[in-house]
C-alpha cells in the first residue's frame, strides 16, 4: 500500500509543511453588562452584532463533516482506514508507529475531525497533523531549553528584540545583553527573531542543541517598512512583558500613537485606553474613578523616562477640545506640549499591583511615558511636516438674540424704569444705542414716531459678519519635527527638534513652541556598564489679548447684536463706557483728558501678555552587571523650569487711558496726574527645579528550567522647589523701557472723589520647597512559566506631612498572582486559543494631601501704613496630624487570545476603597480659623474595563484591525465625619454620604407664579415663591438627579488598510450622566431694578420669558420686571434644567499613504514617504437627549463655550 511504502524523505516533506487549521467555532455571544442602564442597551445590541460578525469573518472556517467511529481493539492502520472512508483525509505512517500504537477501543457519533482525532491518540506516544488533506502521524517530540544572543551586524547586543517559537504563544525578550531564554521546544520548531528597523529572522531549531549560552543570531537592519515587535510594558523602574504581568495595565506602542495623528498627546490617547477617561472640554483625566474630593489631586502621576514629570498638569488650555487651535496655550501642561512623535511608548499602570510601586503618588493611576532611545544599524533621518486648520465657530450658530429681539428686551426694561436717565447726574455710566434713543423720546428731543423709526433702523442692523472678520479668524498650525537615529561607534543616539507655530482663532493670539531632545547611551568593559544619558528642552513663547474675548462676552464690553465694529466707509467705530459722551467730551476731554473712548479694532493692538517658558529635563542611568544574574543602578533626573510673564497696558490702550484719566484732577486750570501718564508694566518670575537620585540594585536568576525569581530593591531622594515674585511699574515707555516710581503704599484721589490705592506688593516672593525619601522593593516568582507570584512594598517620607514619622512614613504595598491556564496539558493541545490568563492582585496606594500643611504658611508683606514696621500673617496653620490619603484597591482580570491572536480580549474587574480623605471640618473659631483640613472622610468605587482587540480581515492587501474599550465606574461617599446639612443645590458638588463624589442635586421645579418668578416644591409637594426661604428645606426636600461624570465611557478605533494605503475611524462614548443646561444666562440677568446697567443676558430662550399673567402657562423662563434673586438662582438650579449627557461622538477620521518602496528605489535619498490626512471633531453620531445642543458642549450665551469644529491636519513624513 502507498502508506506503507512512502519514503522516509517524503515524510520530512509532509512534516516541513505548516498544518492547516481546520476548526468550526459555535458563538454564543452574550450581552455585556446585563440589566444595566438603559441607554447602554443600544450600545450594546451593536457590540453583540459587532462580536459576532468580528468572529465569523475573523476566522473564515467552513464547516467541516461530522464523522462516526466504533472499533474493538483496533490496529492504527485500522483506525484511520475509518477515517479516511468518512473523511476524505489520506494518512502518512511509518511501520514503527503501528508499533507503538495501543490498540484502540472507541465508539463516538457526530464528532469533527479534530475531536476525533484527539480522542484516538490521547495517552499514545504519537501525535498528528493535518496538512494538505493528510493525516501525518508523529512520535511524541523530545522538548528542550535553548537560549541565545541577538546582536546587530557589528556584534552590539540588541536588547528588548522579540523572540517567538513560531506558530505558538511562547514568547519572551533579550534583556540589555541581548541574551534569551525559551523553554519546552520541540526539536523541529521555527523561531522567529524580531527587532524594530530590522529584518525578521527565522531559525530552525531541529540542528540546535540545547545549551546555556547559545548561539548568536546576527539581525540585518531592515532598508524599508517597520516591522511589528511585541512591546514591554514600562513601570518607570523595570521593564516586562505585559504577558506575564498579575497587574491591570496598557500598553500604547510608537504605532498605535502614529495611527492617531493629533497636536497634542492628549487628544491622540483620547478613547483608546480601557478604563481612562478624556474630558477633553475641562482638560481632565481620570484613570478609573476619583479616590479623593479634589479635582487637583485625582489626575494621574505622569512619569517621563521613569522618573515623575515636575510639571503635572495634564492640560490648562482654557478652551477644551480645540486644544492650541482654539486658543493660545500659555501653560506648562504635559500631554499638550509634549511631542507625540518622541514616544516609544506610553504604559497606563491602573491598579495595585502596577503602580503601588510609586507608593504614595500611585493611586490616582500613573501614565509611564518612555522616549525613544537610538538603535543600532544605519543612521536615519526622519521629517515630518503637519499642518493644521480650523474655521472659528461660525457668530451665526450662536443662540442669542437678533437685534430686534435685543431692542424688545431693553424696551421691557425701560418701560419698568430699570435704568436711570443719565442726563441727570453726570456719574451715571453710558448707555446702549437704543437706551439713548427711548431717553430721547422721554425727555421729548424725539417724537414718538421717531423714535420708533430710529429703534427699527437700530433692529435691522446684524453684526456678526463684521465680528467674524475683524473679531475672528481661521486657526492655523505649523509644526515641523526632525529626527537623528542611528549608533557611532557602539554609541546609540535619538535626536530630535520640533518647532510648532500656533496661530489661535482669536486675532492677535499667538504661540511658537521649540522642543530638542537627545538621548544617547554606550555599553562599556564588554558590555559590563551600560551608561544612559536623556537630555529634553522646551521653549515656549506666546501672546496673549483677550480684546477679542471680551468682544463677544457678556461682559462690560461685549458687543450688542446692533453695536457694529466699522461703520458704512469701513472705519471703526468708537464708543464710551465709564459715562456719557456729553460727560466725557465736554467735561474732561475738552479739558486735556486722554481720549476716553473704546474701539474695540484698536485695542486688539494693546493690552498684550506675553509669556515665556524654559523647561529642561536631564536624565542620567547607569547599570553595571555585577554578576551575570545581577545588576546595581544608579539614576537620577533634573529638572528645571523658568517662566516669564510680562504684561504691558500700553498708555494708548483704553485699560491706561481709563486709569490715568481716573486718577487725574483739575486744580487751577491744570490737570494733575494720580496715576504717572504712561503704561503700567507687570513682571512676573517663577522658578521651579527638582531633582531625584535612585540607587536600585536587579536580580533575575532562573534554576532546574522550572523556576525564575526577579527582584529589584532601591532608595531614592527626591526635591522639589518653586519660587516667584511679581514687579509693576508704572509710567513705563516701552521705547525706553524707563518708568516713574510710585510709593506702593500711596493712594489717589479720582475724578469721583474716592480714595484709590496703588497695592502694589513689589518684590512679592513665594518660596515652596519640599522634600521626599523614599526605600522599596518588587520581587516576582515565576513556576514553569505559567504561575506567576509578585509582591512589593515601598516606604515614603515627605515634609508635607505631618511631624510624626508613623504618620510619614506609611507603607504602601502590593500583592499579585497570574495563571496562565493555555500552558497546562488540558489546554496545550488546544491549537485555537493562544492566550488564556487570570489575574488577582490586592494593594494600597497613596494621594498627597489636597489641603493643609504639616508646617505653617506665613505671607510676609509690605510694610504697615500706620507703623511703618514689617507686616506678616499665617496664611495656613500647621498641621502636624496631616497623613497620606490611602486608596486600597482589589483588581481581576481576564486575559485571552483566540485564533492565532486574531481575537484578544481583556476584562479587569476593581473595587477601591480610599481611607484618610482630607476635608474640611469646623474647628474651634477662638484658634483664628472655623475650619481645618484633617484626614477624616472616606469612599469607595468599582468599575469593569474590557478591552476587545481583533484582525477582521487578513486577506492579500486587505487588513481590518478593531479596538473597542468600555468601562464602567461608580464611587460612593463612605464617611464625611458629619452629615449633609446643605439645603441649597450648588455649581461645585460638596460631598454627601451615601451619594457619589460627583452627585448632583436640584430643587424639584413647581413653574412660574403670576408675577414671572421661580417657585420650587419640597419633598411633601408644598410650593415655596421666590419671596419664600428654603432656610426649613433639608436636604431630603432636594432631588438627586444624577452624575457629573459619565459612569460608562469608551472608544472604538478601526483600522483599514489596503496596500499602501491606510484608513482610521475613532469613536468615543460617554453614557449615564447629566449635564445642568444654561438655557439662559442667568449670571447677567437684571435682578436690581434700582438701577442696572451693562451688556444684558441675551441668550436666545430671553425671548420667551414671562411678560405678563398668564405667561406662565406656557414658559418656564422667568421674567424681568419682578425678579430677584431667589427667582434666578432656583429657575437655574431646577430640575427641569438637568438632562441626560449621554452621547457617541465621531472624533477622528485619519487617511494616510505610504509610498511603495519600489518606486523611491531609483532615489538615494529618500528611502520612505508618507502623506496624511486626518478630521477630528467630527461631532455627534447619537445622543440620547432630544434637545438642539451638543451636551458636552452645552452653550451658556458665550462665544466660548461653542463646540469647536472640525480641525483639519495634513501630514507629509519623509525617511532619508
Amino acid at each position: 500500500m502507498l502508506r506503507q511504502k512512502i519514503s522516509n524523505q517524503m515524510y520530512q516533506y509532509f512534516l516541513a509543511n505548516e498544518r492547516q487549521k481546520a476548526l468550526k467555532l459555535t458563538v454564543e455571544a452574550n450581552r455585556f453588562f446585563k440589566n444595566t442602564h438603559r441607554l447602554l442597551m443600544r450600545f450594546q445590541l451593536f457590540c453583540l452584532f459587532f462580536l459576532v460578525m468580528f468572529l465569523q469573518t475573523a476566522l473564515g472556517v467552513n464547516a467541516q463533516p461530522k464523522l462516526s467511529l466504533d472499533v474493538r481493539q483496533a490496529s492504527l492502520e485500522d483506525v484511520l482506514q475509518h477515517i479516511r472512508q468518512q473523511s476524505g483525509l489520506d494518512y502518512v505512517i511509518q511501520p514503527d508507529h503501528i508499533k507503538a500504537f495501543t490498540p484502540l477501543t472507541l465508539q463516538l457519533k457526530g464528532v469533527d475531525i479534530n475531536t476525533l482525532l484527539d480522542l484516538c491518540f490521547q495517552g499514545q506516544p504519537l501525535t498528528y497533523k493535518v496538512t494538505n488533506n493528510t493525516i501525518i502521524v508523529t512520535g511524541q517530540q523530545q522538548r528542550r531549553t535553548i537560549t541565545g544572543v541577538v546582536t546587530d551586524a557589528n556584534k552590539v547586543p540588541l536588547a528588548g528584540a522579540s523572540v517567538r517559537l513560531k506558530g505558538t504563544s511562547n514568547q519572551t525578550r533579550t534583556d540589555e545583553k541581548g541574551v534569551f531564554r525559551l523553554d519546552n521546544i520541540p526539536r523541529n520548531a521555527v523561531l522567529e527573531i524580531r527587532y524594530l528597523g530590522y529584518e525578521t529572522r527565522q531559525i530552525d531549531l531541529s540542528a540546535t542543541e540545547a545549551q546555556e549560552l547559545g548561539p548568536i543570531f546576527i539581525l540585518k537592519q531592515h532598508t524599508s517598512a517597520i516591522e511589528e515587535i511585541t512591546v514591554q510594558a514600562n513601570t518607570g523602574y523595570q521593564k516586562l512583558d505585559p504577558s506575564k504581568a498579575t497587574g491591570s495595565m496598557v500598553v500604547i506602542d510608537e504605532e498605535k500613537i502614529k495611527e492617531s495623528p493629533a497636536l497634542s498627546l492628549m487628544q491622540r490617547l483620547e478613547g483608546q485606553i480601557s478604563g481612562v477617561q478624556f474630558d477633553m472640554k475641562s482638560n481632565r483625566l481620570l484613570v478609573r474613578s476619583p479616590n479623593t474630593f479634589s479635582n487637583a489631586t485625582s489626575s494621574p502621576l505622569i512619569v517621563i523616562d521613569g522618573f515623575p514629570a515636575m510639571q503635572q498638569q495634564l492640560s490648562t488650555n482654557p478652551t477644551g477640545d480645540g486644544g492650541r487651535l482654539t486658543a493660545t496655550d500659555h501653560s506648562p501642561s504635559i500631554l499638550n506640549n509634549f511631542n507625540p512623535d518622541d514616544i516609544a511608548s506610553i504604559t497606563v499602570l491602573k491598579d495595585a499591583a502596577a503602580a503601588s510601586i510609586w507608593g504614595s503618588r500611585a493611586a490616582n493611576g500613573v501614565i509611564v511615558i518612555e522616549t525613544k532611545k537610538g538603535r543600532a544599524g544605519r543612521n536615519s533621518v526622519n521629517f515630518t511636516s503637519t499642518l493644521g486648520i480650523s474655521s472659528a465657530p461660525s457668530m451665526h450658530k450662536l443662540k442669542t438674540m437678533d437685534a430686534a429681539e435685543y431692542i424688545d428686551f431693553e424696551r421691557e426694561m425701560f418701560d419698568n424704569n430699570f435704568y436711570p436717565d443719565p442726563s441727570t447726574a453726570w456719574r451715571y455710566a453710558n448707555i446702549s444705542e437704543a437706551l439713548s434713543i427711548m431717553f430721547q423720546a422721554e425727555r421729548g428731543e424725539i417724537s414718538i414716531s421717531e423714535r420708533d423709526v430710529l429703534l427699527n433702523e437700530l433692529g435691522q442692523l446684524n453684526n456678526r459678519e463684521q465680528i467674524q472678520k475683524n473679531i475672528l479668524q481661521s486657526s492655523l498650525t505649523q509644526q515641523y519635527n526632525l529626527s537623528l537615529n542611528g549608533a557611532v561607534q557602539g554609541a546609540r543616539y535619538y535626536f530630535s527638534a520640533v518647532h510648532a507655530n500656533d496661530r489661535p482663532i482669536f486675532r492677535e493670539n499667538n504661540a511658537k513652541n521649540t522642543a530638542f531632545t537627545f538621548n544617547v547611551n554606550n555599553a562599556y568593559f564588554n558590555n559590563k556598564l551600560n551608561v544612559d544619558i536623556g537630555l529634553n528642552h522646551t521653549i515656549q513663547n506666546s501672546t496673549v489679548n483677550n480684546a477679542a474675548q471680551a468682544a463677544i462676552s457678556p461682559s462690560a464690553f461685549g458687543l450688542r447684536p446692533y453695536q457694529m465694529l466699522r461703520d458704512a466707509n469701513g472705519n471703526s467705530i468708537s464708543r464710551y463706557y465709564r459715562y456719557t459722551p456729553d460727560t466725557m467730551q465736554e467735561m474732561f476731554e475738552s479739558n486735556g483728558y486722554l481720549p476716553w473712548s473704546y474701539n474695540h479694532i484698536d485695542e486688539l493692538n494693546y493690552n498684550d501678555d506675553l509669556y515665556n517658558t524654559n523647561l529642561t529635563r536631564l536624565t542620567a542611568n547607569l547599570k553595571y552587571r555585577a554578576l551575570s544574574w545581577l545588576n546595581a543602578s544608579l539614576s537620577g533626573s533634573y529638572q528645571i523650569g523658568n517662566r516669564q510673564m510680562e504684561s504691558l497696558r500700553d498708555k494708548e490702550g483704553y485699560y491706561m487711558r481709563d486709569l490715568i484719566n481716573e486718577g487725574t484732577l483739575l486744580q487751577s486750570g491744570k490737570l494733575v496726574y494720580g496715576v504717572p501718564m504712561g503704561g503700567k508694566f507687570v513682571t512676573s518670575n517663577s522658578k521651579s527645579d527638582d531633582y531625584s537620585l535612585r540607587f536600585q540594585l536587579d536580580a533575575s536568576k532562573s534554576w532546574d528550567g522550572l523556576h525564575k525569581l526577579d527582584i529589584f530593591a532601591g532608595t531614592e531622594i527626591r526635591q522639589t522647589f518653586q519660587m516667584g515674585y511679581t514687579q509693576t511699574r508704572f509710567g513705563f515707555d516701552k521705547d525706553t523701557y524707563m518708568s516713574t516710581p510710585v510709593n506702593p503704599l500711596g493712594s489717589y484721589q479720582t475724578v469721583e472723589g474716592r480714595n484709590m490705592n496703588f497695592n502694589i506688593q513689589d518684590g512679592y516672593t513665594n518660596i515652596n520647597r519640599q522634600r521626599f525619601l523614599s526605600y522599596y522593593a518588587n520581587g516576582g516568582y515565576t513556576l514553569m512559566d505559567k504561575y506567576f507570584l509578585t509582591g512589593s512594598i515601598r516606604f515614603d517620607d515627605a515634609t508635607i506631612i505631618g511631624i510624626e514619622r508613623s504618620r510619614r512614613a506609611k507603607p504602601f504595598w502590593s500583592t499579585g498572582l497570574r495563571w496562565d491556564l493555555q500552558k497546562e496539558a488540558f489546554l496545550s493541545d488546544k491549537t485555537w486559543l493562544n492566550q488564556l490568563s487570570l489575574r488577582a492582585s490586592l494593594g494600597t496606594g497613596g494621594s498627597v494631601p489636597s489641603q493643609g500643611t504639616s508646617f505653617t504658611v506665613y505671607t510676609a508683606s509690605i510694610n504697615d501704613s500706620y507703623t511703618q514696621l514689617p507686616n506678616g500673617y499665617i496664611t495656613i496653620p500647621a498641621n502636624q496630624m496631616l497623613g497620606w490619603e490611602t486608596t486600597n484597591t482589589f483588581n481581576t482580570g481576564l486575559d485571552i487570545s483566540l485564533f492565532s491572536h486574531r481575537l484578544r480580549a481583556t476584562v479587569d474587574v476593581y473595587r477601591k476603597n480610599s481611607y484618610g480623605i482630607v476635608a474640611q471640618v469646623p474647628y474651634n473659631a477662638t484658634y483664628g480659623w472655623t475650619t481645618l483640613a484633617f484626614n477624616t472622610s472616606n469612599m469607595k468605587s468599582n468599575g469593569v474595563d474590557l478591552q476587545l482587540s481583533g484582525d477582521i480581515i487578513r486577506r492579500g492587501a486587505w487588513r481590518w484591525g478593531s479596538d473597542i474599550n468600555i468601562a464602567y465606574s461608580t464611587n460612593e461617599v463612605t464617611d464625611t465625619r458629619f452629615p449633609r446639612t446643605s439645603n441649597t443645590p450648588s455649581v461645585n458638588s460638596t460631598p454627601v454620604e451615601g451619594f457619589p463624589i460627583d452627585q448632583m442635586f436640584a430643587y424639584q421645579w413647581a413653574g412660574l407664579d403670576n408675577k414671572g418668578r421661580s417657585q420650587i416644591a419640597d419633598a411633601q409637594g408644598n410650593i415655596v415663591d421666590a419671596d419664600g426661604s428654603t432656610f426649613e428645606f433639608t436636604p431630603e426636600d432636594l432631588r438627586y438627579m444624577g452624575r457629573l461624570t459619565a459612569p460608562y465611557f469608551g472608544g472604538w478605533t478601526n483600522t483599514v488598510s489596503y496596500k499602501d494605503f491606510t484608513l482610521t475611524t475613532r469613536i468615543t462614548m460617554m453614557l449615564g450622566h447629566k449635564v445642568r443646561w444654561r438655557e439662559v444666562n442667568t449670571s447677567n440677568y437684571p435682578n436690581n431694578p434700582a438701577g442696572f446697567s451693562g451688556f444684558l443676558s441675551n441668550s436666545k430662550a430671553m425671548v420667551d420669558r414671562w411678560r405678563e399673567p398668564g405667561d406662565e402657562a406656557t414658559t418656564n423662563i422667568p421674567g424681568v420686571i419682578h425678579t430677584n434673586f431667589n427667582s434666578i438662582d432656583r429657575f437655574q438650579f431646577a430640575d427641569i434644567n438637568v438632562i441626560d449627557a449621554s452621547n457617541i461622538r465621531l472624533q477622528q477620521l485619519s487617511l494616510g499613504y505610504r509610498f511603495p518602496s519600489h518606486m523611491l528605489q531609483q532615489n538615494k535619498v529618500v528611502k520612505s514617504l508618507t502623506l496624511g490626512l486626518t478630521a477630528s471633531n467630527l461631532g455627534i453620531i447619537w445622543k440620547e437627549t432630544d434637545r438642539d445642543l451638543d451636551p458636552t458642549y452645552m452653550f451658556d450665551g458665550s462665544y466660548q463655550s461653542m463646540r469647536p469644529t472640525p480641525n483639519f491636519l495634513f501630514t507629509l513624513g519623509l525617511g532619508l
